[in-house]
C-alpha cells in the first residue's frame, strides 16, 4: 500500500492554480488581491499536510479511546475498530487513486484543448487525496501503536480472544455504574432512574450504592476544604475499590433470571496459545 503512494508523482496543476491569469479579469478580486492569494496558497498548503486526517492523536487517544470505560479490553476492541474504519477507507481511497491514475494515462493520449484541461484537473485530485490517504495512515498507525502499549501496560496476553474480554466485562460495569451515580450525584443530588436500573442489572443495591457514593463525595470535599485538591487518581480508587467490593454481585441476579452462566465458552473465539505457556 505504502509503495503503491510512493510512486506517485508530484503533479503540478499550473492550469488550474489560483492566479490572474486563470481567473481573468473581476470587479473585486483584482489582479492583485488574487496574486496575493496565490501566494499564501504556498503555506496553506505546507499547512495542510497537518490536517490531512480527521482528529488529533491527542483526541483520538484520551477521547476516542476513553469512551467512558475502565476496560482494557474494550479500548482494545476500540482501537480494532478504528483500525478497521481506517483501513477500509485507505483501500477505497486507493482503489479510486488507482482508476484516477489508469484514466490520466488514457486522458494523456489525447491533445485537444478539453482533454489537457480535464489532465490538469486529474493530476490536481491525485495531488490532493494523497494528502488525505496519508492522513489516514498516519491515524491507523497511531491506534496501531495505542492498541500495543494499552495491551502491554496492562498485562494482557499478546494472543488475547474473546474469552480473556468477556471475564473483564463485570468489573467494567461496575465501574462504569459507579462512575455514572457519582456524576448524577455531584450534579443533581441523587442517582438518576436510568443508573439505578442499571445498579441492579449488576446485583448492586440502589441505596447502598447511594450511600458509598455520598460518602465518597463527602470525603471529597472534606479535602478540599483542608485545602487538598483530589486528582483524577482519587476517582480511579474509588471505582476500583467498587470493582472489587461488587465484582460477583451479579452472579444474584443471574440466579434470579435462572441463569447458570453468562460467558458460554463454547460460542466465543479462543485463541489457546497464551493459555498453553
Amino acid at each position: 500500500m505504502v509503495k503503491e503512494l510512493d510512486k506517485i508523482q508530484d503533479y503540478e496543476s499550473e492550469a488550474l492554480a489560483i492566479t490572474p491569469e486563470n481567473m481573468g479579469v473581476m470587479e473585486t478580486m483584482t489582479s492583485d488581491k488574487i496574486a496575493k492569494i496565490n501566494e499564501r496558497m504556498v503555506e496553506i498548503d505546507r499547512a495542510n499536510n497537518t490536517v490531512g486526517r480527521k482528529n488529533t492523536q491527542h483526541t483520538n487517544q484520551l477521547m476516542t479511546l476513553t469512551m467512558l470505560t475502565d476496560s482494557p479490553y474494550r479500548r482494545l476492541r476500540q482501537c480494532l475498530a478504528q483500525i478497521e474504519d481506517r483501513r477500509t477507507a485507505i483501500e477505497s481511497n486507493l482503489y479510486e487513486f488507482k482508476k484516477g491514475e489508469i484514466s490520466l494515462r488514457e486522458l494523456e493520449k489525447k491533445d485537444d484543448e478539453l482533454s489537457i484541461l480535464q489532465v490538469a484537473w486529474q493530476k490536481h485530485s491525485l495531488k490532493r487525496s494523497k494528502m488525505y490517504i496519508e492522513g489516514a495512515l498516519k491515524e491507523l498507525a497511531v491506534f496501531q501503536e495505542a492498541y500495543e502499549e494499552i495491551r502491554k501496560n496492562n498485562n494482557i496476553p499478546e494472543f488475547w480472544d474473546e474469552e480473556d474480554a468477556e471475564m473483564d466485562e463485570a468489573r467494567h460495569h461496575i465501574r462504569q455504574v459507579f462512575r455514572q451515580a457519582f456524576r448524577d450525584t455531584q450534579l443533581t443530588g441523587h442517582i438518576s432512574q436510568g443508573n439505578a436500573e442499571y445498579l441492579e442489572q449488576w446485583g448492586i443495591h440502589l441505596q447502598t450504592a447511594e450511600v458509598l457514593v455520598k460518602q465518597y463525595l463527602y470525603k471529597t470535599e472534606e479535602l478540599i476544604k483542608e485545602g487538598h485538591m483530589p486528582t483524577i487518581d482519587h476517582l480511579y480508587k474509588f471505582l476500583d475499590d467498587c470493582a472489587d467490593m461488587f465484582e460477583n454481585e451479579h452472579m444474584k441476579v443471574m440466579k434470579r433470571i435462572g441463569l447458570d452462566k453468562i460467558v458460554r465458552k463454547d460460542l466465543l473465539y479462543k485463541n489457546n496459545m497464551h493459555r498453553e505457556v
